[in-house]
């Protein structure tokens, strides 16, 4: 039987950076990942990178993030794709409250974040029309970064420290001893292991299921398309959440736009295995309307590429981060809820400091415990789902 000190299971960004961390701080690792590297939620993410937030532990996780993407060659090593494009929000007359609130706490938290007004964005980008949009904020660290370039950046380092890839190996149960898990059974053998991180999103209630823990999880089909916008002047120079709109667009590259469906919406829950992977042409020809009206200029490019993706979503949107009460040496790391890729280079910092330290020191963690669904204390938000 392989020996190690943690197995962490599932190689997309969240698992990677808690892998290599915990490598990092000397121990021996096994990250096992049943498809390759970035190939669930994560390679399929929009990859923007922003802090509007309305909780605290929320806005702290992303803010280290952006501080990590910002010098990831020294940070981590090599390179995660990251576009320091800027970000805006573009929000409704009534959730103007909400905006306020997490624009305070955004700044107070360290955010370089503040409120600007048309001729402002217009001067950035003067090709939207912002006829009904009512306030705006602006991140000039904001932007984007390529998810499958970060999540192999993570990888790439955790393997060079002394890290052990396995990919394209299953996880196919728990070891354990009484109330301790003590390993995994992987369908290439069993790893035995004192500790055991649960990072495989969209399977993660599954992993659970076999730690007899219940963690409410429902999984929703997220679609995105990409336009070639050369002919309207290329890309947007900004990463957008259009609130007003309910969609988000951000380059992709100088001359292509990435659009994808937001709050609010209704959602299509399914399962993780054999969900439908193609884009429903309702979904293109809503996107491009909500589209062409912010965009007038926009309106005869061409859509070249679209996929689906899926996020882990909680009841309250909110991950599930840390140790299991009753079940020695299991951790959790999933749930994120469609935050997952720009939380991740922090969440891997913080989980090596739950598991190595016995609890989160830079950040505190403790309200993001699993605890909170069975006791009925859900995290808010101001706008609701999946702005968090």
């Amino acid at each position: 039987m392989a020996t190690a000190d943690a197995v962490v299971i599932g190689a997309g960004i969240n698992g990677a950076a808690t892998a290599y961390n915990l490598v990092r701080r000397g121990m021996k690792v096994v990250l096992v990942e049943k498809q390759l590297i970035a190939s669930g939620g994560t390679g399929r993410s929009a990859a923007i990178i922003r802090q509007h937030y309305s909780n605290e532990v929320l806005v702290r996780l992303v803010k280290r993030s952006v501080d990590i993407f910002h010098a990831f060659d020294e940070e981590v090593g090599g390179d995660p794709g990251f576009v320091n494009s800027g970000w805006t929000f573009l929000i409704p007359e009534g959730v103007s409250e909400g905006f306020a609130e997490n624009l305070e706490l955004g700044r107070r938290l360290g955010v370089d974040v503040r409120e600007i007004s048309r001729e402002e964005l217009k001067e950035m980008e003067p090709r939207v029309d912002l006829s009904d949009v009512h306030r705006m904020a602006y991140e000039p660290r904001g932007g984007y970064a390529d998810p499958r370039t970060s999540t192999h950046a993570y990888v790439k380092r955790f393997v060079e420290l002394g890290g052990e890839l396995r990919e394209l190996t299953a996880v196919t149960g728990l070891l354990a001893e009484g109330t301790r898990v003590k390993g995994v059974a992987t369908d290439g053998g069993e790893i035995s292991a004192g500790v055991v991180v649960n990072a495989a999103g969209p399977w993660a209630d599954r992993i659970c299921q076999w730690a007899g823990i219940d963690l409410p999880l429902e999984i929703t089909r997220e679609e995105e398309i990409i336009f070639d916008t050369t002919s309207a002047g290329g890309a947007p120079k900004l990463c957008f959440s259009d609130m007003c709109k309910a969609i988000y667009y951000r380059p992709e590259g100088a001359n292509r736009t990435l659009v994808g469906r937001g709050f609010p919406k209704e959602y299509e829950y399914v399962e993780p295995d054999g969900y439908n992977q193609e884009v429903n042409v309702s979904f293109i020809d809503e996107v491009v309307e909500r589209l062409r009206q912010r965009w007038p200029g926009f309106g005869q490019v061409l859509g070249i590429n679209s996929y689906t993706g899926l996020y882990d979503v909680t009841p309250d949107w909110h991950p599930v981060l840390g140790r299991v009460d009753g079940v020695e040496g299991f951790f959790m790391c999933a749930g994120f809820s469609g935050h997952g890729f720009k939380t991740g280079p922090a969440v891997g910092e913080v989980m090596a400091e739950e598991i190595v330290d016995g609890a989160a020191q830079s950040i505190d963690i403790s309200r993001l415990n699993l605890r909170r669904f069975a006791a009925g204390e859900l995290i808010g938000a101001a706008y609701g789902t999946n702005r968090a």
